[in-house]
């Protein structure tokens, strides 16, 4: 996990998964929204030999396995499930401000 930055994870299988196409729409045009370099995010692709690593890490750091799809910020489950645009927008910047992030 990058420090200086908040940090999203999409859970879900990459080839296909329409919500995780959605997520994806969604994270770049918040990234967009956002002044600075303050987010960064990755797809947690099950579909790979690495998605599947990263999600058994991600099963240990936040104490229970994150669902297909889910979105994981800051190494903590955020969503059970692929949210709409303001709440994962509110998500996001809610966590730039707990890190004193502006």
């Amino acid at each position: 996990m990058n420090s200086q930055k908040v940090f999203v994870e999409i859970v879900a299988k990459k080839k296909g998964c329409v919500l995780c196409d959605l997520a994806i729409a969604i994270l770049e045009e918040l990234s967009e929204d956002l002044q600075g370099d303050l987010l960064a995010w990755d797809v947690v692709d099950l579909g790979a030999r690495e998605g599947i690593q990263r999600h058994n890490e991600l099963t240990r750091l936040c104490g229970r396995r994150p669902p297909t799809p889910s979105i994981v910020i800051d190494e903590r489950i955020a969503f059970d499930n692929i949210p709409d645009f303001d709440s994962l927008a509110s998500a996001v910047k809610e966590a730039i401000s707990k890190r004193g992030m502006k």
